[in-house]
């Protein structure tokens, strides 16, 4: 029998065999698997989940027509004039395979090979060829040329797990399938021969030459132009790589959102059905991520820890319906070089919360009836307890403070009285208020007071939210909604709260916490509008901390080394990092970027009918003209309370120390000062500069080596502030005096505009300090720079 006319035989056979047949069901996308996708706030998409098929499908409607038209072109060129079998395709491989003496060839159409997909196996022989042949004609007698291509498109395999169009234009170039190009249409389309052969990071000689052949046959049939598919040739593949698929965008954020969806029984009741609901069920898994405030939460962090700096956690939560807004769990989640880049610090790193706990041992007593103007001694240390039980406690830096109403001591976060706070309560009291604003108190002991539990950003932002809320906590929600494959809700949050002390309380530990920004160790989060926070550093300096909230954010900034084995002192660090110096200026560049544009409510203001006074830490005295100006502050004081003596001189010990060839200590002093000290002992000096957030301009941040050592080299010193002759510093906060010296030594002439700070009482505003400059930080310098300054 000649070749040609067997052929004939079985196209005729496969075509008598289907024309007395009935039209048949529409088998739709078949029992493939479904991709689950999980959506920010703003319905971006944040990542995709699956269990090994990623299906993600799309409309006939949404599809490009150069897509449609890179698919027919290559994979059925008469597929929109044929009845569901090409005869002539048939007759070409019938050939091929009687010369064989097999089937090599199928000549399948599009529809063809759609029946396969979903209604049929891959087994290559005659008689289910025949049948494929049958039922693709009863098929086009059901749906029609759209409707079959929109299902062929969505079932078919595309290599990278990627089943159908939808999901292979995300897994190779990372976009939806409406903003796919004529040169990743052709690349796609080709890929459909052999998606392992042809894939593009592994083979991309092969891969391009597909391509070329897809983009030559739609210029072939005049569907594109000889340009158009010139100039998509010369396009680069431009696919992702590899190991950068099912990569989730916000990771830390994402991962914990979907092992809340993992848990919800919504989806199932043993662990194996939700899995299997999730990850193959096509869901849709609406979040509370805000991605505005996802990045300038990432911007803040990347902005001020340098690259090889300390790990950095924050978590903000919106305290009117308890959504988290922003998460930021660690540097790189995809680090494949750094054995904790998984560990989310936001959530499972718990630290010492340092003096941040002292909100709410604030609020413990004046829920018990202690009032803020209650008067405490202050001193340097304190001993709390006899015997072996005796607990010394110290303040910061060893600072000296004169006796101090309650929310005066919140302000400068006073360790003393908080001692003194907690003896007076009782460690249970204390500890059973802590636990019912939902912190895990697992040992009463007094030195709770100061932060010697354990909690994490997440747990310590949650628990602030009552302070912003009148006394209601919200609990911290990830999830909005679950929505089922065919469009059906499955479940919905709704915010949870909980009282957790009187509306009264809230509004009187808010406005200290205002005043604790507004002039307190947190003046570095100020940000132009009410903003009430507390900074927070461990007595060993690992961790240091600043959690911050205005009406419509609650935020928390940890800093520490995830491992836990160096303290964020010099040379980890630059300088000896507090929560008063990055956790605040990443909580204030975080805040600002949040809320730019936002409407805000306002927050309980301080009460200032006390007596501002100047007070040198160094001697618990008034300040005098001889105290050294990095240790002076001002203080609200009663009456009863303001020191009668001033404070003496401080530079003629170090000078003594210098003299006998002991390195003195210099650190914090201005630049002149601490020049002098050491000239006169017959230092040789080195001078840096470190212009970094927290530093204080003009003054020494650092000194190498430390006092209390003998020298024979020269005496580094770090000065605050950019290298002369560079930009402006930051001039905020500086004495008049004190700002000029360092712009002066610039070469930069100073005008002073003497007027009060707005919006701010001239009885508690700090004489002669500077609240506004002309250029801004950072700006070159220029001929001139106006500051002004309180009169």
């Amino acid at each position: 029998m000649p070749r040609r006319f067997a052929a004939g035989v079985v196209v005729t056979a496969l075509i008598a065999t289907a024309c007395s047949v009935q039209p048949i069901e529409d088998p739709g996308l078949g029992a493939g698997d479904l991709t689950t996708t999980v959506y920010a706030a703003d319905g971006s998409v944040l990542g995709e989940i699956h269990a090994g098929q990623d299906r993600v499908p799309v409309s006939f409607d949404d599809l490009p027509r150069h897509v449609v038209d890179a698919v027919v072109a290559i994979e059925d060129k008469r597929y929109w004039v044929h009845n569901g079998v090409d005869a002539r395709a048939i007759a070409r491989a019938a050939v091929v395979n009687i010369e064989a003496g097999a089937v090599l060839e199928g000549g399948s159409t599009i529809t063809q090979q759609y029946i396969k997909n979903t209604l049929l196996t891959d087994e290559i022989t005659l008689e289910r060829k025949m049948r494929e042949a049958g039922l693709a004609l009863r098929l086009e007698r059901t749906l029609d040329k759209e409707e079959i291509l929109e299902r062929y498109l969505n079932t078919i395999y595309f290599g990278r797990s990627a089943y159908g169009i939808g999901a292979a234009a995300r897994r190779y170039f990372g976009v939806d399938i409406t903003d796919v190009s004529l040169a990743q249409a052709a690349l796609l389309a080709g890929i459909i021969q052999s998606p392992t052969t042809l894939e593009p990071e592994l083979a991309p000689r092969a891969a391009e030459a597909r391509r070329l052949t897809v983009l030559d046959r739609m210029a072939d049939l005049g569907w594109i132009t000889q340009a158009e598919a010139t100039a998509a040739a010369a396009e680069p593949l431009g696919t992702l790589p590899l190991d950068e698929l099912d990569r989730l965008r916000s990771p830390y954020f994402t991962e914990e959102a979907i092992r809340r969806a993992l848990a919800n029984p919504v989806l199932g009741e043993t662990p194996e059905e939700r899995f299997d609901r999730l990850y193959r069920g096509g869901l849709e898994i609406h979040t509370t991520l805000d991605p505005e405030a996802q990045h300038a939460a990432e911007r803040a962090i990347d902005d001020v820890v340098p690259g090889d700096g300390p790990n950095a956690a924050l978590v903000a939560i919106d305290p009117r319906n308890g959504a988290v807004v922003a998460m930021v769990g660690g540097e790189d989640f995809y680090d494949t070089d750094d054995p904790v880049a998984r560990f989310n610090l936001a959530i499972l790193g718990r630290r010492q919360p340092g003096s941040t706990i002292k909100p709410f041992v604030l609020a413990s007593a004046l829920e018990q009836g202690v009032p803020l103007e209650t008067l405490f001694a202050g001193g340097a240390t304190v001993e709390i307890g006899t015997g072996p039980d005796v607990w010394e406690v110290t303040n910061h830096d060893g600072a000296v403070f004169p006796p101090l109403t309650l929310d005066e001591a919140t302000v400068f976060s006073v360790n003393t009285v908080y001692a003194r706070l907690v003896d007076l309560l009782g460690v249970e009291t204390v500890a059973g208020f802590v636990r019912g604003a939902g912190l895990p108190v697992t040992d009463d002991v007094p030195s709770l007071a100061l932060g010697s539990l354990l909690v994490s950003p997440l747990e310590l932002t949650a628990a602030y939210t009552a302070f912003a809320n009148g006394g209601i906590r919200t609990e911290p929600r990830f999830l909005t909604r679950i929505v089922d494959a065919d469009g059906t809700e499955l479940w919905a949050s709704t915010p949870t709260t909980s009282a957790t002390m009187s509306p009264d309380t809230a509004s009187a530990v808010t406005a200290t916490l205002r005043d604790g920004v507004r002039r307190g160790t947190g003046r570095n989060a100020k940000i132009g509008r009410p903003v009430a926070g507390k900074t927070g550093t461990t007595e060993s300096s690992h961790d240091a901390w600043f959690v911050g909230y205005t009406g419509d954010l609650v935020a928390s900034v940890w800093l520490g080394y995830a491992d836990g084995s160096r303290a964020l002192v010099p040379p980890h660090t630059p300088f000896t990092v507090t929560g008063a110096t990055w956790p605040a200026t990443i909580w204030a560049r975080f805040a600002a970027d949040a809320l730019a544009g936002a409407s805000f409510r306002e927050l309980p203001a301080p009460d200032d009918d006390r007596i501002a006074i100047e007070i040198d830490l160094d001697t618990g005295a008034r300040a005098g003209a001889v105290c050294p100006g990095g240790s002076v502050v001002t203080l609200r004081l009663v009456a009863d309370a303001i020191p009668s003596s001033a404070c003496r001189t401080t530079l003629a010990s170090r000078v003594t120390e210098a003299l006998r060839g002991v390195v003195p200590d210099v650190e914090s002093l201005p630049v002149d000062e601490a020049v002098t000290v050491l000239e006169a002992g017959g230092f040789r000096i080195e001078l840096s500069w470190l212009d970094a957030p927290g530093v204080h301009p003009g003054h020494i941040a650092a000194q190498f080596p430390a006092a209390g050592d003998t020298a024979s080299g020269a005496i580094r010193l770090v000065v605050g502030g950019p290298e002369p002759g560079t930009s402006v510093p930051t001039l905020l906060g500086e004495s008049r005096s004190r700002a000029a010296y360092w712009l002066e030594n610039l070469g930069a002439r100073v005008e002073v505009v003497e007027a009060w700070e707005p919006g701010v009482d001239p009885g508690t505003a700090r004489p002669r300090a500077v609240w506004g400059q002309s250029p801004a930080p950072g700006a070159p310098i220029t001929a001139v720079v106006t500051l002004w300054v309180n009169p």
